[in-house]
């Protein structure tokens, strides 16, 4: 009975074995910074004043209901 087994889980094992051919030639690396930098860049703001001149401002309709 044991000699089935094996015999049929050999043979699965022989129709799903996979052949991979893995290569790593041009990987590229994340730099990794470990320590601060000796330059200090200025602070720049966050957003850039907003200029109201130039918005569009959207018309907004509001319905009343009607009674049936």
């Amino acid at each position: 009975m044991f000699e089935k087994l094996r015999k049929f889980f050999e043979a699965k094992k022989e129709q799903h074995e996979y052949n991979y051919n893995v290569t790593f030639d041009n990987v590229a690396i994340p730099e990794v910074h470990t320590h601060k930098s000796d330059k200090h860049e200025e602070e720049k703001p966050k957003h850039s004043p907003i200029n109201y001149e130039n918005v569009a401002i959207p018309e907004v309709h509001i319905r009343t209901k009607k009674n049936k």
